[in-house]
């Protein structure tokens, strides 16, 4: 077999595979709109907690994030989140156009637990959390226990500067958040392009 029909072999057994897929995700999921977000904002991200996940099926990051919420801004939908430049996935947010942002019941809180407590740059804690990756149609990374996945495009990344805090709370953020730490929170908006929701 010369390596033209090889290629198209292989091209039409990924097109097939991506049809499959494609069903498949609509038989578990349904796309909903931004503002028929189903839950309570406040609750779903300082309470519930969510995984935020940024690169492919062959390199990606997760963690646990407790900080976020969500906006219109520029005329469109949109999240925000707060991660540490000090974290592991903070460098596939900055690499990556879009990420995932996947919350989950809370069975799986220990899962998030782990993947809150543990770096990807040492431990499959993916694994160890016993959560299931898979790609959204849009070939963004999540996981098959997710009840809801929100895909994001980043619109503004910028440190948040300490110095502009306001009294009384800089000193007590400082003290209670940082400890005077050298690491920083760098502020992520970006525009909703789906939400998906486990039927």
């Amino acid at each position: 077999m010369n390596n033209s029909n090889k290629e198209k072999k292989e091209e039409i057994s990924r097109q097939t595979e991506n049809v499959a897929a494609s069903k498949d995700w609509q038989s578990q999921y349904d796309r909903i709109e931004a503002s028929d977000l189903p839950d309570n904002v406040f609750d779903l991200i300082g309470k519930q907690w969510m995984l935020v996940t940024a690169g492919n099926n062959d390199s990606y990051n997760t963690m646990t994030a407790s900080w976020g919420g969500f906006s219109y801004v520029w005329e469109r939908p949109a999240t925000i989140a707060y991660i540490r430049d000090s974290r592991y996935t903070y460098g596939f947010l900055q690499r990556e156009e879009s990420f995932t942002l996947s919350f989950f019941t809370e069975q799986y809180r220990g899962a998030l637990r782990i993947c809150g407590t543990k770096s990807g740059r040492d431990t499959d804690k993916v694994k160890e959390a016993g959560l299931t990756p898979i790609e959204t149609p849009s070939g963004l990374m999540s996981f098959g226990e997710a009840r809801m996945i929100i895909e994001c495009k980043k619109i503004l990344v910028q440190e948040l500067d300490y110095a502009n805090l306001t009294e009384p709370y800089k000193a007590i953020i400082m003290d209670e958040s940082y400890n005077n730490e050298p690491a920083k929170h760098q502020l992520f908006i970006s525009e909703i392009t789906n939400i998906w929701l486990k039927k």
